[in-house]
């Protein structure tokens, strides 16, 4: 847990989750050490103005300076390319094998060892219309715009967008859903393949779940085959590598600096450029800059590496960004301390479970069964908190021990199979404080005895209430309406007191594109030759997460973004 020195109590959890201790031996990249300040060579303000930079000192508030990019030196290589790729993940590979499909010589530049990036903590795909999702395999879903008919394209796109309010631009999701059967169609020819299609919770079936084969992750597999793929396509690629500032020439994009881990500058003259970097997430005071979180303690699942790097060069070189810059894929509690190596565990599905969930005042402050339903709205509730908690007892612990969770934690907490580790794994987290004393285990966090006290009596009279009523019945639970099924009284210890963060997966929002994935500038013009996708693109989303009606669109945006763009820069290119 880090303090940080300018915005009060906030902390920040870092997870290797899904990616380091798993995926070592797949051949895919941890996170690459960036060259410290003191060692890079210094830019002259002249050589700053000519790459869209700003020099040194010109940003002096601590908003400003949170957009800062790194100084550079002069080149000492130069290369050249018709498309250079900023990031090796699923944007950044798409766009690298997609270009090589056309003909078009594109370089890739990764901070990282190799292909992979965040997209390899994702696990499968939105799809709409696919050969696994047409016909009498097409879902008709309750949740639609239109509840009776097929959930296709059309249905799909009005649902999303209503869910988010029209803030997204309808173009952007008629070029993005409408090329998902076509995507699909593509990845498998690219060797790519999928294990199932799935929903998740009472959503769709649309989210096509990839083969894992022998690796610890389906996200994993799928970049290590698909990384392959653009090394066998001939893709060249500078791992170890940053992307530093853009090249900018008479209002067009001419290229890329680089940045190698030895301090190296490396220039790569390209007219078109596509960012993937994979958004802001483990940039802790960026996040909190530009996002509305006001939890002091959140924690990114998945790769470190994640910095905003392609997003700041973007506004340094004169892009938009898009509304909701501080969309983030909340997810909900996370014990603090209980998640190290992967977020797939006992410990995890114990903590999102429908207990008692309280703020910094003791209280309530959602119906907790609402992370069953949707979990990115949980994790806007618990993202709304300044600290959060979750209270349940003993006899909640052993009856997970025995039946398993209470309500189905992705595919990997299921309802009948028992939470083995969660015990074992709780009791070792910094932030779980168990005891027979409710108001001591207060004390120790904080929290004050008497109204946390306050709270349970109530709660415990609504339980009593909800007993011998239909699971599905939410009337015993006057203030929140959670259902009876998930009241369990808080009546006796040991307790477990558990101080939660708030996880999430990645970053939604950043900057402005079009449909064609073009980047935007603030006259609303597009920027000639510059593109952007995955995480740093932003305008997909509204406040959150669509995961009750798009499971998986990150990831479909990811590879559908990359695709997007560079077969607009083909005809740019005039190719």
């Amino acid at each position: 847990m880090t303090e940080q020195s300018n915005l009060s109590r906030r902390s920040f959890l870092t997870g290797a989750g899904l990616v380091a201790a798993g995926l070592a031996g797949a051949g895919l990249a941890g996170c690459a050490p960036q060259t410290p300040a003191a060692e890079k060579p210094t830019a002259t303000e002249s050589d700053l103005a000519a790459t869209g930079a700003e020099a040194e000192g010109a940003s002096t508030s601590a908003t400003e300076d949170i957009w800062k990019i790194a100084e550079l030196g002069e080149p000492t290589e130069t290369i050249t390319a018709d498309i250079c790729i900023v990031g090796a993940g699923g944007t950044g590979t798409a766009a690298a094998i997609q270009a090589a499909d056309m003909g078009l010589k594109a370089v890739v530049i990764e901070r990282l060892a190799g292909y992979g990036g965040s997209f390899i903590g994702t696990e499968g795909m939105t799809g709409l219309e696919t050969k696994y999702t047409s016909g009498e395999n097409c879902p008709v879903f309750a949740g639609a715009y239109n509840p009776t008919a097929p959930y296709g394209v059309k249905n799909a796109l009005n649902t999303c967008l209503n869910y988010h309010h029209w803030i997204p631009q309808h173009k952007l999701y008629e070029a993005y859903f409408g090329q998902m059967k076509e995507t699909i169609d593509w990845l498998e020819s690219h060797g790519i393949v999928f294990a199932d299609v799935i929903a998740i919770g009472a959503g769709p079936k649309i989210w096509h779940v990839y083969d894992k084969g022998n690796d610890a992750s389906p996200g994993g597999h799928f970049m290590q085959c698909f990384g392959a793929e653009a090394e066998r396509l001939g893709t060249e690629a500078r791992f170890n590598t940053f992307g530093r500032q853009l090249i900018m020439e008479d209002g067009k994009v001419a290229g890329l600096l680089a940045e190698d881990e030895k301090g190296n500058v490396i220039k790569v003259e390209a007219p078109v450029v596509v960012i993937g970097t994979g958004g802001y997430a483990n940039n802790h005071e960026f996040l909190y800059g530009v996002s509305e979180t006001k939890n002091v303690n959140i924690q990114a699942l998945g790769m470190e590496c994640r910095d905003g790097d392609g997003i700041k060069m973007a506004k340094a070189a004169g892009a938009a960004m898009a509304e909701g810059l501080g969309t983030v894929m909340w997810c909900g509690p996370v014990t603090l301390g209980a998640i190290t190596a992967t977020w797939t565990t006992d410990a995890y599905s114990a903590g999102v479970q429908p207990t008692l969930w309280l703020n910094q005042n003791g209280e309530r402050f959602c119906k907790e069964d609402l992370w069953i339903d949707d979990f990115a709205g949980a994790g806007i509730a618990v993202r709304n908190q300044d600290r959060t908690f979750v209270l349940f007892t003993e006899a909640d612990m052993q009856r997970w021990e025995a039946q398993g969770p209470d309500g189905q934690v992705f595919s990997f907490g299921t309802p009948g199979t028992p939470l083995a580790k969660a015990r074992e794994d709780l009791m070792a987290a910094e932030g779980c404080h168990v005891g027979d004393d409710l108001a001591a285990l207060c004390a120790e966090v904080d929290l004050d005895a008497a109204a946390v006290q306050a709270t349970v009596d109530a709660y415990n009279a609504a339980c009593a209430a909800a007993d011998g009523l239909d699971d599905e019945d939410t009337s015993a639970d006057e203030e929140f309406g959670k259902r009876a099924k998930y009241m369990h009284a808080v009546d006796a210890g040991p307790y477990w007191l558990c101080e939660v963060g708030d996880g999430y997966y990645t970053t939604c929002g950043g900057i402005k594109v079009n449909e064609k994935a073009q980047v935007i500038d603030e006259e609303g013009q597009v920027i000639p030759g510059l593109y952007a996708g995955g995480s740093d693109a932003g305008g997909l989303y509204g406040d959150s997460y669509d995961v009750k009606f798009a499971p998986g669109s990150q990831a479909g945006w990811a590879v559908n973004s990359g695709r997007l763009a560079v077969k607009d820069a083909k005809e740019y290119l005039g190719k």
